[in-house]
């Protein structure tokens, strides 16, 4: 649920696990707009799905809890890529990694960060997905934590907790049972590139007038597509101005994409887009 704002069903979901080994496990969720009744059987696999999107926030939970190292499998812990980040704690070691987005001329950085408290991992924020883990607890001798905190945008935080974790002392195989079962809703991660081709709106954004910051720079937006090609989704990265996020948010939420395909079939796509802006820095009502 939305920890910020309770009240708020659309960040509301169960998660259940039943798992026996790593072929032999079954997942199910339920959320608003979106469930899933996941099967791996040995070599059979299959998914039930009801609704038309898979979102974004809900899969970063889902592999927070399940697959927390999964996001940062490929990055050198041992040489990050920008200046490592200083402590801000006892045992607490942070380091930060900076890429390079956008198409020549309009380009940005942006980065990512992997934090550990000791042996345990306590944040993982990259584009479109940033966890964070909290109490630590024993189970079956290893340390694992019972509350994720996502964090979508300034104000809105979504937690997961976890209220059972025990083990069963026979395996149920009813619970693997495959039947009605179709493919998965895929994601595809697209290039900037290949985003930009697909829209059929300009993405010539327009620019309100600021106060006061940087009348003139960049920034970049994670947006996420569903298997129509509207945009479900969108998340603020590194900007010259946060009220220029936040008009590029609103608008990229109206543009039309050309839906994705993988193997013929429509997937749901999501990537990074990057603007330059210029825009007017007008006086504040008195």
């Amino acid at each position: 649920m939305e920890g910020t704002n309770p009240e708020n069903d659309s960040y509301k979901a169960e998660i259940e696990e039943y798992w026996a080994s790593p072929d032999k496990w079954r997942r199910t969720i339920k959320a608003e707009g979106f469930s899933s009744d996941f099967v791996v059987n040995g070599q059979k696999r299959g998914e039930f799905v009801l609704g038309d999107y898979d979102p974004n926030w809900l899969r970063t939970l889902v592999t927070a809890i399940f697959d927390p190292t999964t996001p940062i499998r490929g990055l050198d812990l041992t040489a990050p890529s920008d200046n490592p980040m200083p402590d801000s704690g006892p045992g607490l070691r942070c380091q930060r990694y900076s890429s390079r987005v956008g198409i020549a001329p309009v380009q940005n950085r942006i980065f990512s960060t992997v934090c550990f408290s000791n042996d345990k991992l306590e944040s993982v924020a990259l584009p479109g997905y940033h966890a964070e883990y909290k109490n630590y607890k024993d189970f079956s001798g290893k340390l694992l934590a019972r509350t994720v905190r996502e964090y979508i945008e300034p104000g809105t935080e979504v937690e997961a907790t976890i209220t059972e974790l025990t083990e069963v002392s026979s395996i149920d195989e009813s619970k693997f049972a495959m039947t009605h079962y179709a493919p998965p809703i895929q994601t595809l991660t697209l290039t900037e590139e290949t985003l930009r081709k697909m829209a059929n709106n300009s993405l010539d954004l327009k620019w309100p007038p600021i106060t006061g910051g940087k009348a003139e720079g960049v920034l970049s937006v994670y947006v996420c597509l569903d298997r129509t090609g509207k945009v479900r989704e969108t998340y603020a990265l590194n900007s010259d101005h946060p009220e220029m996020s936040d008009a590029a948010q609103q608008q990229l939420r109206s543009i039309q994409f050309t839906p994705a395909k993988s193997r013929n079939e429509l997937v749901q796509a999501e990537g990074i887009l990057t603007f330059s802006y210029k825009t007017a820095i007008q006086k504040a009502a008195q």
